[in-house]
């Protein structure tokens, strides 16, 4: 049985990723530039499913090794 895919959850950390796609006020994700090479990180069945929180960008960007081994 596939994994249920919760769109407000980093499909990378798991944690909240306090998207506000399907509300009526503006999400913070249209605003910020994700790496491809951070998004290459997202499971398959994830892809395109949720958004990867601000926490994951931030750690990705600040020290993209360091986030790899992580997860």
């Amino acid at each position: 049985m596939p994994d249920k895919i919760d769109e407000k959850i980093c499909p990378i950390c798991g944690r909240d990723n306090n998207c506000m796609a399907h509300s009526n006020e503006p999400c913070w994700c249209n605003k910020v530039k994700i790496p491809q090479e951070l998004l290459d990180l997202v499971p398959e069945s994830k892809k395109q499913k949720a958004c990867i929180c601000l926490k994951c960008i931030q750690g990705f960007k600040d020290d993209q090794q360091k986030f790899i081994n992580r997860y």
